[in-house]
């Protein structure tokens, strides 16, 4: 029996030494005169008798008088339960420490693995917070409700946020009028199956987790660009293009706002294969040194898989490869690529159309 490991987590407990000291005599006698006490202790005799009032007051032993004054220690039940529970808090603590430490301050090509999916809820409110462009996010309802005030904050500053949210199992009402999302998301899917969480931050943060029930607890939290790629097409022809849309403020005309490519090359390859005028805005960030950079001007040409092709309303399955915009500010004409453009001057950020406007026909009027 280790009394000295008992002493000092009664101290840390919130004993003062000559309680604890007099305390573990006790529990090991059962009773005894103060005397004794003192003597077993080590507890001065003059001190031992206040020591043991402190005790009493505390309903952790009872005195009594027999000749002289006696002391008999209580069920030390409540304080093993205070123990047990700050032995717990402590553990619990140490987790809560060694996941800060582990998700502190990424650097810009780390990846660490954690333990625990809190963990990963609370990187992802961190990077919401801080995010300027883009969100891609998948999840439960619940966990949209939990991250929903830094989503409406990152919505209010601008930045385009799309949800794949899963319906609990069982649940009648669906998610578009059980949810509100306006001022909080861009755009929305229902998903009828459940999947990891994933939230992606401005193309270069990813916060990850398997489902919850799945036998798995971890996650993973890298700033990494081409890993973030990797999770954008996941989260892309697994957790979005197969799923209704189910909420979403783009509307059919002007502005109309992109963050995809691909997506906005669906949506205006028909207009402009029939000569409309497409007038655009778009922030882009140089290929070559990363410089962001605004550039408006008119949409000259489009290049995608089957561009060249008689069918021109292309689904997104037709441009899975290299996919291009250009536009012409006046001065010259700007090549945009999207995540990762290489043979392009641009990556695309966000392009966000001006103007929708029917071409000249040959004999110089409007159509």
């Amino acid at each position: 029996m280790d009394v000295d490991v008992v002493r000092k987590s009664l101290q840390n407990a919130g004993f003062s030494q000559y309680e604890a000291l007099v305390y573990v005599a006790l529990v090991r006698r059962g009773a005894a005169s103060a005397v004794t006490v003192a003597e077993e202790s080590g507890v001065p005799k003059s001190r031992v008798y206040d020591v043991l009032r402190d005790l009493e007051a505390e309903d952790l032993i009872e005195t009594y008088k027999q000749d002289s004054l006696h002391a008999r220690a209580l069920s030390p039940d409540s304080i093993i339960a205070a123990l047990r529970e700050q032995a717990n808090s402590f553990s619990e603590a140490a987790d809560e420490l060694r996941d800060m430490w582990e998700a502190s301050d990424l650097d810009d090509h780390d990846l660490t693995i954690v333990k625990r999916f809190e963990t990963v809820v609370e990187r992802t409110k961190s990077l919401i917070r801080t995010a300027e462009n883009e969100i891609q996010l998948a999840g439960t309802t619940a966990q949209y409700d939990e991250l929903r005030p830094v989503l409406h904050e990152a919505y209010g500053r601008g930045v385009f946020i799309k949800l794949s949210l899963y319906r609990p199992e069982g649940s009648r009402s669906t998610i578009d009028t059980e949810f509100e999302f306006e001022n909080t998301a861009s755009e929305v899917c229902s998903r009828d199956l459940p999947t990891p969480f994933v939230a992606l931050i401005d193309r270069s943060q990813t916060c990850f987790a398997p489902q919850r029930g799945s036998g798995y607890e971890f996650g993973i939290l890298a700033t990494n660009r081409p890993l973030t790629y990797v999770f954008h097409w996941y989260y892309q022809t697994s957790l979005w293009d197969n799923w209704d849309v189910v909420y979403s403020t783009r509307g059919s005309s002007p502005p109309i706002t992109y963050v995809n490519i691909r997506q906005c090359v669906v949506d205006i390859a028909p207009l402009y294969h029939e000569g409309v005028i497409i007038e655009v805005r778009a922030e882009v960030s140089d290929t070559e040194s990363g410089d962001v950079h605004a550039i408006s001007g008119r949409v000259v040409d489009l290049v995608y898989t089957r561009s060249r092709s008689a069918n021109i309303y292309p689904a997104l399955s037709d441009i899975s490869g290299q996919v291009s915009i250009f536009i012409d500010d006046g001065d010259r004409t700007h090549s945009l690529g999207g995540w990762y453009a290489k043979v392009e001057d641009f990556e695309l950020r966000r392009l966000t159309i001006e103007s929708i406007e029917m071409g000249a026909t040959d004999d110089g009027s409007s159509d």
